[in-house]
Formats: structure tokens, C-alpha cells, sequence
């Protein structure tokens, strides 16, 4: 017998759903916002400080390295599940986390986050922004207990926290489904799609309508460029290789030597030495990378820069990462493919001379979905995302062959996605220590 009005949600459910928007949409932008000021502030002082003597020197880097130990500080005290990008801390978390654990963990994403990236540490904002929306639907939940459950509160607002920071929110619906696992019924759809739309319009009246990496395409061709898309592909999909290997080598090294909470932020605070002399020499290897991205976008950069930016960045962002800083890795990626994309068209140039906008924008989106796909292994969303903060809809098609190109180059390899490998290799550490130390618990940490 078929019950409709059973299907139908309740009306304070989907005011809950549009309260859990509002609350992760504002919490991810105002974390968006202060990263934004700790990158312009740290490019101010680079300009300020380019010929400054040894003394000052050696004060921004005991600086750089006093930023990064205090964010490691904070994490490691206050709320090891907010190390890292935190994706897999809110897969896990369901309804295990209450609302003074919700504060402690946004409050360590803020500010250790703001620290990490003032310090210049080459990591993203999705984690983080993920995780801080996450958190914000567990304290509105706590506030207004009869509008959501806990665990759908969880997931909602993870979802408007992502759409919130990409200005994406058609790829946080498809995240919310694929990464974070939600049960995919009409109600979740429903639920999720209002969430992400009033994250997505408080992104909007706040910022202005904008695509995150925005790119032109002039026409539609009769064939798309396969050569091209399966080349950048197959030379994202070795980076890639290169940096899932950095990122678990570091880790596994930073697990080993660093078991203490003292060691670990020793540590650190040698890593964000290493940032500010990079500080003082080469600014534009920091942060998020905004100026890489700008001069890859407008096809400003050279071969040697690419080349350059991908030797640097990749090692120093694994190295970064497995210190535990706050930080995500989406960002990271999708930057190594721009580069991998930009290398490859001023290679061709060299070679074949002037090359037209349209081949530069698809050698651009291919490295992008190729790096998603390389590295996380979550389809939709990386095809989603790579179209919607680019706003190349109508080349589709090029960015999902790139996409199976370089998932099935790691398959092929029998490379398991970043996530998976760093959970395998924890688990491995946590057996280990239990043989060697039966008597000492040993809490897993997830990233």
C-alpha cells in the first residue's frame, strides 16, 4: 500500500536544513575571509621586507617557525581531531561529537588554520571549511534540537560548508553523497540541495557571484582534443604518484620520530623555518598559491616557473601536511594539475609555437580533474568541481577523460587513493605500537 504523506518531510526539518546553511555558509566564509587576510598580509611584508639584512631575516623565520609550532600546539592540546583536513574526522564522526567538542574544533580550525596559512604553509582551505561547516550544524542542532538529528546535521552542514567555500554548490551535493557517504534517498536530495543553495546565496550577497578559477572557451570544436587531454592526463597522473609517495613518506616519518606532543612541535617549528626562508627568497611558493594560479589562469607563466613551483610545492606540501597542521588538500591538487596543464602548453609552445586560448583552457581543466582523480578517487565530485569553479560546463567531456585516464593510470599501478593509504598506513602504526607497548593505549587519529 503506497504512503505518500510518510515521504513527505516535516516543515521544521527543512527550516533546520536552511538554518544549517546559514550557520556553515557564514562559518566557511569568514574562515575563507581570514585565510584571504593572512595571504594578503604575508605578500605585503614579503614586498616590505625583500631586502631586508640578516637580522630581520632570521627574526621573520624564527617567526615563520613560531606560527607553524603554534598551530601544531593547539592541535595536539586542544583537539587532535581537527589536524589535518579534517574530511575523514567528520566521516567518522556521525553523533559521537557534542557541542563542546563542536566549539573546540572550530575554534582550533580557526585559529590554528589562520596560523598555519599566516605562516605561509602551502594547504588548502576545503578541509578545513568542511569541517568548521560540519561543526557549525552540530551546534545548531544543539541549539534547536527539534529541527535535524545529529548525524544529518553533521553531513548537512559539511556539504554547506564546502559549497560555501568553492562558491560550488552543485559539487557539494555530489561530495556530500560520494565522500561523505550519505544514504541517497529523496529526502537526503532534498535536504542537501537546500542546504548548499542558502550556503551557496550567503556566499553570494557576501562576496558577489564569482567562478573560483574562471576560464574562457571560444566556440565549441567539431572533435575534442584528445592528444592534449591525454598527455597533461598521463604527466598529472606521475605528479600525483610523486606526491601521494611525499605525503605518506613524511607522515610516516613524523609518526615514528614525533610520538610526543613536544617532539612533534619541535619539529614543526624547523618546517616553518624552512617557510620563511622561503619567505625571503621565493613569497609566491606559499599559501594557497592565488599568484600561481592567476599566472597560469592568464598564461603569464614560463616553463622554468611551472617546473619550478611543482618541485617546490609538491614536497613542501606533503611535508606540511603530515606535520598535522590545519589545512586541506583539494586545493593543493587541483594546483599541481594548473601546473602540470601550464607546463605542458609552454612545452608545446616551444615546440609548435603560438597555441590558441581553447587549447590552453582544456590542457588546464584536464590537469585539474586529472590531479582530483589521481589522488582521491571520487568521480563526480571531482568532474563537478573541476567544470563548476571553472565554468567550462561545455567541456565535459574533456575533463571526464581525463579523469579515467589518470584513475585508472593509480589503479593500474595499484595505488589506493591518498585517504585510504594514510588510514592503511595508520591502522599498520597503530598495530605496531601495541605490540611493541601492550600496555600503553594507543588512540587512533584520523585526518
Amino acid at each position: 500500500m503506497i504512503q505518500p504523506v510518510e515521504r513527505i518531510p516535516k516543515v521544521r526539518h527543512e527550516f533546520g536544513a536552511m538554518l544549517v546553511g546559514l550557520c556553515s555558509g557564514l562559518s566557511a566564509i569568514l574562515f575563507h575571509h581570514m585565510i584571504a587576510f593572512a595571504d594578503s598580509t604575508r605578500f605585503a611584508l614579503s614586498d616590505r621586507f625583500a631586502d631586508c639584512g640578516i637580522a630581520v631575516g632570521l627574526a621573520i623565520i624564527a617567526c615563520c617557525g613560531s606560527l607553524s609550532a603554534a598551530s601544531i600546539a593547539m592541535v595536539r592540546k586542544l583537539a587532535p581531531e581537527a589536524e589535518g583536513s579534517g574530511i575523514a574526522a567528520v566521516i567518522a564522526a556521525y553523533d559521537q561529537i557534542g557541542p563542546v567538542r563542536a566549539w573546540r574544533i572550530v575554534f582550533v580550525k580557526f585559529i590554528g588554520g589562520f596560523l598555519a596559512m599566516a605562516a605561509g604553509m602551502p594547504l588548502g582551505r576545503e578541509g578545513p571549511s568542511v569541517q568548521i561547516g560540519a561543526m557549525s550544524g552540530v551546534l545548531a542542532k544543539n541549539r534547536f534540537p527539534l529541527l535535524l538529528y545529529r548525524s544529518r546535521a553533521i553531513r548537512l552542514g559539511a556539504a554547506g560548508g564546502l559549497a560555501a567555500a568553492f562558491d560550488a554548490p552543485l559539487t557539494a551535493v555530489v561530495f556530500t553523497f560520494e565522500m561523505l557517504r550519505q544514504p541517497f534517498d529523496k529526502r537526503n536530495c532534498v535536504d542537501t540541495i537546500l542546504v548548499c543553495a542558502v550556503a551557496d546565496w550567503v556566499s553570494r550577497i557576501t562576496e558577489g557571484p564569482r567562478l573560483e578559477l574562471p576560464l574562457t572557451v571560444i566556440g565549441y570544436p567539431a572533435f575534442p582534443m584528445i592528444i592534449p587531454v591525454v598527455a597533461v592526463a598521463l604527466l598529472t597522473g606521475g605528479v600525483s604518484i610523486v606526491f601521494q609517495k611525499a605525503v605518506l613518506i613524511f607522515h610516516k616519518a613524523f609518526e615514528r620520530q614525533f610520538r610526543s606532543d613536544r617532539q612533534a612541535i619541535i619539529a614543526t617549528f624547523f618546517v616553518g623555518c624552512l617557510l620563511g626562508i622561503l619567505f625571503l627568497i621565493r613569497p609566491d611558493m606559499l599559501g594557497v598559491g592565488r599568484r600561481l594560479f592567476n599566472s597560469a589562469l592568464t598564461d603569464r607563466m614560463t616553463l622554468t616557473l611551472a617546473i619550478a613551483a611543482l618541485a617546490i610545492r609538491v614536497p613542501l606540501t606533503a611535508l606540511c601536511y603530515a606535520t598535522g597542521a590545519p589545512g586541506g588538500l583539494i586545493v593543493p591538487t587541483i594546483l599541481f594539475g594548473t601546473l602540470t596543464g601550464e607546463a605542458f602548453c609552454c612545452a608545446t609552445t616551444l615546440v609548435w609555437g603560438k597555441i590558441s586560448g581553447d587549447f590552453h583552457t582544456v590542457c588546464l581543466i584536464a590537469g585539474m580533474s586529472a590531479g582530483l582523480g589521481a589522488i582521491f578517487r571520487i568521480p563526480l565530485t571531482s568532474i563537478v568541481l573541476t567544470a563548476e569553479i571553472t565554468g567550462t560546463f561545455d567541456r565535459l567531456l574533456e575533463i571526464s577523460i581525463a579523469y579515467v585516464i589518470a584513475h585508472s593510470l593509480l589503479r593500474r599501478l595499484r595505488q589506493p587513493d591518498l585517504y585510504a593509504a594514510l588510514a592503511q598506513q595508520r591502522i599498520l602504526h597503530e598495530l605496531e605500537m601495541k605490540v611493541r607497548h601492550p600496555e600503553k593505549p594507543h588512540m587512533p587519529k584520523s585526518r
